[in-house]
């Protein structure tokens, strides 16, 4: 395909889970250990004087002796933490190990029945089952697929298909005034029509990775159970004929949709190269740009071409927009796919995109493998997504950090691409990266003369954003985009006459340039 980028029980499962703890930090999250306890292992064993004294000194009551290991259950005197109460026990005599008293848990497990056949490999290398314990998704999040369209009248997809609320199905009228009638499920862009109905299948496998329905007692299970798909057709049966037009096209109707409320915090993209994208393409460019500045994540596929991005740019994933995301392949041993390609500058992170299995359109009830880059794409949309679902507050930033920051580093991803790693959801959920822009003035003020400023940004660790003036005698002579801290350069013109204020736009926050005799 010119290029889609592939290469062509009811019961919970009895899995343990056990939450690292750090005592120092005093933090208890999703009480993951009991609040009031502490297991305790002293050297002379439960009944010696050294547990005696120590239990006395701290003020806990022991529950019970665990067999003839040597532990013992306390219980804390109340208003003692676990931290504080570690802390007190580490420090006594004859005191020889002290943990909290985990809770053991079950894993929320899908009963969707190929959930545990080879072709789904995918979500246990990124950890899904255990970010399913913290949220299995959320129907008020939508991820814009753009892609062949979608079937999304398949037995594991219709749950999740997104519906316009703003239209009444079938009427002939565009009640919501964007200019497509009846474009409930999305738009057709390749037509001009709003049915995006799939005829190709690329579509409909990359939705199913998303968001196919989980637990729901069929098929597969996407990395969201819950989760609403908007449908962009952008290519026809053939795989091939998109241009320019109609990719900008397909992200302004994203944007517009956006600006209108419809909650979409992600888009997946799952194409590149000729036909649609031979070069780099600033009009496209620009409105990927402004979908990002609208608050939409863009996750994009890194090529099929076994090739160095870095060396041979590949479009659109090669745009250095910050709410861009690459995404290359990853097999079942964490390896590089053999026709992935890589770049350590250009390329953010892996997926699982060999041997995938999902959704198929050929019928309500198909599913088949599939194999590329296209694949792995959507198990970062669909991570976006479930990260969306869990902290609705990330901006796209923030959602982007994570990501990027929660990998898993492996050997076979060192030094080919940026993150060095693999996906890993759940430790996105649970290790979030909250970025913030800041400057050391929220206001500058320069001579009449002008000159050559700077001003230093502190950012987070992969904590990307733009930098654009608002002022027409104000230019950025630095990068318009920076990640982490960075330093941000500009050039301000000669005018003796009057003040004025302007403004440089730096990830969203604001700093105002004022220009004065004084």
């Amino acid at each position: 395909m010119g290029s889609k980028l592939y290469s062509m029980p009811a019961t919970l499962a009895m899995c343990i889970m056990c939450i690292l703890f750090t005592a120092a930090s005093g933090q208890n999250p999703a009480g993951r250990f009991v609040a009031d306890e502490l297991l305790v292992k002293f050297a002379g064993g439960p009944a010696s004087n050294e547990a005696r004294d120590a239990n006395r000194k701290i003020g806990a009551t022991n529950l019970e002796t665990l067999g003839d290991l040597g532990w013992q259950r306390v219980r804390l005197p109340a208003g003692t933490s676990v931290s504080e109460a570690t802390r007190r026990y580490k420090a006594l005599a004859g005191v020889e190990a002290v943990q909290p008293n985990f809770y053991y848990q079950l894993l929320a497990t899908p009963n969707d029945p190929q959930f545990t056949s080879s072709g789904m490999y995918g979500l246990g290398k990124i950890s899904a089952p255990l970010a399913w314990d913290l949220t299995t998704g959320s129907p008020e999040v939508v991820v814009a697929n753009i892609d062949t369209g979608m079937r999304y009248t398949h037995e594991d997809l219709a749950a999740n298909a997104w519906i316009n609320p703003g239209e009444i199905p079938g009427n002939g009228i565009d009640e919501d005034d964007n200019g497509f009638v009846d474009d409930i499920y999305g738009a057709d862009f390749f037509y001009g029509d709003a049915n995006p109905w799939d005829e190709h299948g690329h579509g409909t496998h990359t939705g199913g990775t998303i968001g196919a329905a989980g637990n729901n007692g069929v098929g597969v299970v996407g990395v969201n159970w819950s989760v609403k798909i908007m449908t962009i057709k952008i290519y026809d049966n053939t795989g091939f004929g998109t241009t320019s037009a109609m990719l900008i096209n397909a992200y302004n109707y994203v944007r517009d949709m956006k600006l209108r409320g419809i909650n979409i915090r992600v888009t997946n993209n799952s194409y590149s190269g000729c036909d649609e994208a031979c070069d780099y393409d600033q009009a496209t460019k620009n409105a990927l740009d402004e979908m990002g500045d609208a608050g939409i994540l863009n996750v994009f596929a890194a090529g099929n071409s076994s090739s160095n991005n870095d060396i041979s740019p590949h479009y659109p994933s090669n745009y250095t927009s910050p709410s861009v995301v690459a995404v290359a392949s990853s097999n079942q041993t964490d390896q590089r796919s053999g026709f992935s390609s890589f770049g350590l500058n250009s390329v953010d992170l892996a997926a699982p995109g060999s041997g995938i299995l999902s959704t198929t359109f050929g019928s309500n009830s198909n599913y088949g493998i599939s194999s590329g880059t296209s694949m792995a794409t959507p198990h970062v949309a669909g991570a976006a997504a479930l990260l969306s679902a869990f902290d609705p507050s990330l901006s796209v930033s923030s959602l982007k950090a994570t990501l990027l920051n929660t990998v898993d580093v492996l050997p076979a991803w060192t030094g080919i691409v940026k993150t060095g790693g693999r996906l890993n959801v759940d430790r996105a959920l649970r290790e979030r990266t909250v970025c913030t822009f800041q400057t050391p003035n929220t206001t500058i003020t320069v001579p009449t003369k002008g000159g050559v400023f700077s001003v230093n940004i502190a950012a987070g660790q992969n904590c990307d954003y733009s930098v654009k003036s608002t002022a027409n005698w104000i230019s950025v002579m630095s990068s318009d985009n920076l990640s982490g801290n960075g330093t941000v350069t500009f050039r301000v013109t000669v005018n003796p006459t009057i003040t004025r204020t302007g403004t440089i736009l730096i990830g969203g926050e604001t700093l105002s340039i004022r220009q004065s005799r004084n």
